[in-house]
């Protein structure tokens, strides 16, 4: 059979902010690794032809996409679905189903798990794949194409008789080291960035999977952690420093979450004698300390970025990150005396954030805690977070609101967020400020200034400040699509 999966396009992606939002392509362009590593498990069983088109990459509106989709002429087209692109994967799907009406359209990702039903009821979807597909997918294809039942495989939903039904429990891959590769050839990685990278291109790689913490505000579809052995590590950089990939980024949820497999990582890489490769990780503040920092500096990683969200012990604890303020102030220098560079992430709106004098005080922190970069946003009180179960508790918001843009979405659909006690338009004033008051410091440009290597870097560093500046960014109305602010 021949397979084509797709990344949506994100031209209409939910909003938070009133006037204001930062693009995700304001901050680099990444690769689907969802739909990667699926391509990668189709082909390694040799027995159907796949594809990739990625539409947030070649910017596709949803008919180009399909004209591509047309030539190419899928037996079954695969579409990972987000909730916040929601409105731009049905618009594809209906015009995949116009240009290709007998082809067979499967939605997978973290929108079904969350949404199964609702997106079954949207005619064009034929079939949902639910949770981790790289065992599922390939089962479903092969029964697909022999004519076989479906029952056996997990994670199914379909038609049967004019009702929905399924399968069981979504996909789980225990052993994630038998996965094969993702297939990066069906792409033009080197076009891939990120914003706080060097601008040179970027081998990522998700070296474990799963997060065991419970924070508050986060919906993540599976709290074990699984990771890949360090020699299954090393042989994907193989393929791409092959390739002349001398940049890498662990995209794991949390990376350091064992010191000791970091530095058996860095061991490694030490070991194959790559003077020239550089990394980065995303990983936590706490499971850090000066000896692992200096082995994983010596074995060429450039930055670290922590998810640290607030910036008092009492917010930490509110949300359930299990962090600490001086933990945060530790982390930070430590980095700086070994020179690995920092990025931290934040978040503004929670619900013990009750005045603006809260909000300043947590920008006055984050300049005080001085990473590199930090990046900011407004808390989305996303369906099924403690915090969603708080806001119906508390009746901020109607409790269908997610359903019902699962049922019948619309572009630029207006997130809910915390509005008890400061509105959306004065978060979105708020989130500028963070911005503006973080990266607009003297020391600050001086230092990213002096950083500056090479012509792609300093490229992405203007292009940060005209963001910040309103000149480059995202504009729009207010109240797109009549929706009013949902503060009660």
């Amino acid at each position: 059979m021949r397979v084509l999966l797709m990344n949506v396009p994100d031209a209409n992606v939910g909003k938070t902010t009133d006037d204001w939002d930062i693009e995700a392509t304001d901050i680099g362009v990444f690769p689907p690794m969802g739909i990667l590593y699926l391509a990668g498990a189709i082909r390694a069983l040799g027995r159907h032809e796949v594809k990739l088109v990625d539409c947030i990459l070649d910017k596709l509106t949803p008919e180009q996409a399909s004209q591509r989709a047309k030539d190419y002429a899928p037996d079954v087209i695969g579409l990972t679905v987000y909730t916040p692109n929601l409105y731009d994967a049905l618009m594809l799907t209906r015009s995949l189903r116009a240009a290709l009406p007998k082809a067979t359209i499967v939605w997978g990702g973290p929108h079904t798990m969350l949404f199964p039903a609702e997106s079954m009821a949207q005619p064009e979807v034929d079939y949902l794949i639910t949770g981790e597909a790289e065992e599922t997918f390939p089962a479903f294809l092969d029964a697909l194409e022999d004519g076989k039942p479906l029952d056996f495989i997990p994670g199914v939903w379909m038609r049967k008789g004019g009702e929905v039904v399924n399968t069981g429990a979504p996909g789980y891959v225990q052993d994630i080291d038998k996965l094969p590769f993702p297939a990066f050839d069906l792409v033009d990685f080197k076009r891939y960035f990120s914003a706080i990278g060097t601008g040179l291109p970027v081998g990522t790689i998700c070296s474990s999977r799963g997060c065991p913490f419970h924070c508050t505000f986060c919906c993540k579809p599976y709290s074990t952690y699984r990771s890949r052995s360090v020699e299954n590590i090393l042989a994907e950089m193989e393929l791409y420093h092959a390739q002349g990939i001398r940049e890498f980024f662990f995209f794991d949820d949390l990376f350091n979450a064992s010191a000791k497999r970091v530095k058996t990582i860095a061991e490694s890489i030490l070991a194959k004698n790559w003077k020239d490769v550089v990394w980065s990780f995303r990983g936590r503040v706490d499971a850090v300390d000066e000896d692992m920092l200096r082995l994983v500096k010596k074995a060429g990683c450039r930055q670290i970025l922590f998810g640290v969200e607030d910036a008092s012990d009492e917010g930490l604890k509110a949300i359930n990150k299990k962090i600490s303020v001086a933990q945060v102030f530790r982390a930070m220098r430590l980095c700086r005396k070994v020179g690995i560079t920092t990025s931290t992430n934040w978040i503004i709106g929670f619900p013990h954030h009750k005045t603006r004098e809260d909000i300043v005080k947590l920008i006055d922190n984050a300049v005080a805690i001085d990473s590199d970069f930090a990046q900011f946003n407004i808390c989305i009180v996303y369906q099924g977070t403690a915090m969603f179960d708080l806001a119906v508790e508390r009746k901020l918001f109607d409790p269908d609101i997610w359903r019902k843009h699962a049922l019948n979405p619309i572009p630029n659909f207006v997130e809910p967020i915390w509005e008890e006690h400061l509105s959306r338009r004065e978060l979105s004033e708020l989130l500028k400020q963070c911005y503006r008051r973080f990266y607009f410091r003297p020391m600050s440009i001086l230092r990213k200034v002096l950083r500056v290597r090479r012509l792609s870097e300093f490229m992405l560093f203007a292009r940060g400040a005209l963001t910040l500046l309103g000149i480059k960014g995202y504009a729009r109305k207010k109240h797109v699509q009549g929706q009013e602010s949902t503060a009660r």
